[in-house]
């Protein structure tokens, strides 16, 4: 995928929450030479028990590509394997996979055939049980940005800082839709893997329409008077909206928004009663709302909050969850090579969160695109 940041941006709603800077120019592309994702695992693996955990390195490979190829080579079942999560094609990438520990010999037998094939095994060790899905802390990425100039690199050091302080809205990035952004509507292929990430997919686009949605009413709260805010929606009173109106973050939290610990802990609602509380933790960054991916067993917002989620809710057969509306890059590192006209990016995201959003964010413009 190789893009330019001067390509527009054509959502219906506002996409970036950082300053209002100019966009920002500059070239990615994005390969394993100039974009590189490394997982961190959630815990400390066991270094015993029963499941083989494999450290790996990919190239030009999805996750499910690589262990297809490792179940050829093998003769393991896929169904055998354990992965905390998917990593891109278009990247080098490291990750943790586990298998049955009765494979442990034939993985060594076949490294030199599947570093032939893109896929290095760097180390091995063991642990008491299977990897599972969503078991990571996140990743480190590092991207090389190329045709830059001094002044806009100076630019995105001065975005950056605001960044960490802001953090910016957590969208599902184009590649979760596939090439023609549309995966989301066929969810009955007859395959129980693939069924189940597609459901997974219609669930990512509840998400982004909630978010998009919220990110309108922050814009609209911040840029106009509390009388012009209840005419535009109708379920905020007039007391409502001067008290978002008064609230001084830029994400204003609604009675019954579904909060949580950042960046890991409990969910809970929000109460107008609790506003003082939860906007010092918000400007602590140890609080964070989230939005819906709506499914069976899951917390849903109440109140006004709960109005504005009910249009994105569907009926979807699979267990559902809660996403930060807002994530914090954290290690972040910008250095500039003014001879190569080249900028070095490096962060820390936590999982599911996407490094392309990020980087949306930083140029100010929409960069990827589902046929890309």
């Amino acid at each position: 995928m190789v893009y330019n940041a001067r390509m527009q941006n054509n959502n219906q709603f506002p996409r970036f929450f950082s300053a209002s800077h100019a966009p920002i120019d500059f070239y990615f592309k994005k390969c394993a030479r100039d974009f590189v994702v490394q997982e961190e695992p959630l815990y400390p693996f066991s270094q015993s028990g029963e499941h083989l955990i494999v450290h790996v390195r990919k190239k030009d490979k999805t996750t499910w590509e690589m262990l297809s190829l490792l179940s050829q080579v093998l003769g393991c079942k896929m169904s055998a394997f354990g992965y905390a999560g998917l990593k891109d094609k278009n990247a080098l990438t490291f990750q943790y996979i586990s298998l049955p520990k009765a494979y442990e010999k034939a993985l060594e037998g076949h490294a030199s055939t599947l570093y032939e094939q893109g896929v290095k095994i760097l180390d091995t060790t063991a642990h008491t049980h299977k990897i599972r899905l969503g078991h990571l802390k996140g990743n480190h990425f590092a991207m090389r940005l190329k045709k830059l100039t001094p002044l806009n690199a100076q630019k995105i050091a001065e975005v950056l800082e605001v960044l960490q302080n802001k953090g910016f809205l957590n969208y599902f990035g184009a590649q979760r839709f596939g090439r023609k952004g549309d995966n989301f509507k066929h969810v009955n292929t007859g395959k129980k893997k693939l069924d189940k990430f597609l459901l997974s997919s219609q669930q990512s686009f509840c998400f982004n329409q909630w978010l998009s949605a919220r990110a309108r009413l922050n814009a609209f709260v911040n840029n106009f008077s509390p009388l012009e805010i209840a005419k535009e929606y109708p379920q905020i009173s007039l007391e409502q909206a001067r008290a978002l109106k008064a609230q001084p973050q830029d994400f204003k939290l609604l009675e019954g928004d579904v909060l949580c610990h950042y960046p890991f802990g409990k969910y809970f609602h929000h109460s107008t009663q609790d506003l003082d509380t939860n906007l010092k933790r918000l400007q602590a960054r140890s609080l964070v709302a989230t939005g819906l991916l709506p499914g069976f067993k899951v917390l849903e917002a109440r109140n006004l909050a709960g109005e504005f989620e009910k249009p994105f809710k569907q009926e979807i057969d699979s267990c559902g969850d809660r996403r930060f509306a807002l994530v914090y890059p954290q290690e972040v590192d910008f250095l500039y090579l003014s001879q190569e006209a080249q900028g070095q990016l490096k962060f820390f995201l936590p999982k599911g969160a996407y490094a392309t959003i990020f980087l949306e964010e930083i140029a100010r413009q929409e960069l990827f695109s589902p046929d890309a």
